[in-house]
């Protein structure tokens, strides 16, 4: 009986992993994020679930934690918008420590210029890999 419980387990936890892993990339707290960025680099993509198109793929980017927030979430959209001043979707900000060290906001078009951005983005964590050794 205690074998059959524990196959149901494990059965029930293979059938969910796929779902917990897509879902690990988005924030599901302003504070999760804060706490987050006080040790590493975080990379944070707001966006709203309209504008879902425009999201930029972060997934390739190494050596920082990568988020996707939306203003449309009833828990903690507004205190994302608000607390984190975001004008435009998407937005992307990175975390140093805390402290936010970088911002793209889309304008009118709603849309970021991809290849910038990633490039931008990989520069700013190289930087933030080498004060490391400073």
């Amino acid at each position: 009986m205690n074998r059959y419980i524990i196959l149901l387990w494990c059965w029930l936890g293979l059938a969910l992993l796929p779902s917990l892993l897509y879902s690990q990339d988005n924030i599901r707290s302003l504070q999760q994020v804060q706490l987050l960025s006080q040790d590493e680099c975080v990379v944070v993509q707001v966006n709203a679930d309209w504008n879902f198109s425009a999201n930029i793929d972060l997934s390739k980017l190494k050596n920082c934690v990568i988020f996707n927030a939306s203003i449309d979430n009833p828990e903690f959209g507004v205190a994302i918008k608000d607390e984190w001043n975001i004008k435009s979707v998407p937005t992307i900000l990175m975390f140093e420590y805390g402290k936010e060290i970088q911002r793209f906001e889309a304008g009118l078009s709603f849309k970021l210029d991809k290849a910038t951005i990633l490039k931008k983005i990989n520069n700013e964590i190289d930087e933030i890999q080498l004060r490391k050794f400073r």
